[in-house]
């Protein structure tokens, strides 16, 4: 993987890709549910900068495993808790599998030259 710079590069902005969309989706949920709590602080973005994790990111280059800065709710404002809370968890991993889905029909329509290195 270190290798190849390009390879390395294209990792880095995939991953770069997921964990802002994964958080930011988590933050989307939450506002539209009526948290103002991502917005307040900033997480109602798709910049990396804001839901990076020193220590995640880290361990994602070494360990293949890795994660963002997690996107604080406050529950007392959403109008049915449990549900509410249900759906912002379930926000991000449903980012990540549209994304997966986006870019496996990208990689079976031979847009990436690079897509067998990667996968």
């Amino acid at each position: 993987m270190f290798s190849d710079p390009i390879t390395l590069l294209l990792l880095v902005l995939v991953f770069l890709i997921a964990i802002s969309c994964h958080e930011a989706s988590h933050a989307l949920a939450a506002h539209k549910l009526g948290d103002i709590t991502p917005k307040s602080e900033g997480r109602l973005t798709l910049n990396p900068l804001a839901h990076l994790d020193i220590i995640g990111t880290i361990a994602i280059f070494l360990f293949s495993f890795g994660w963002g800065k997690p996107v604080r709710v406050n529950p007392r404002n959403f109008e049915n808790r449990r549900r509410d809370m249900m759906l912002v968890a379930f926000a991000g991993p449903a980012a990540n599998f549209a994304l997966a889905f986006v870019a496996t029909g990208l990689l079976t329509l031979g847009f990436s030259e690079y897509s067998s290195g990667i996968l």
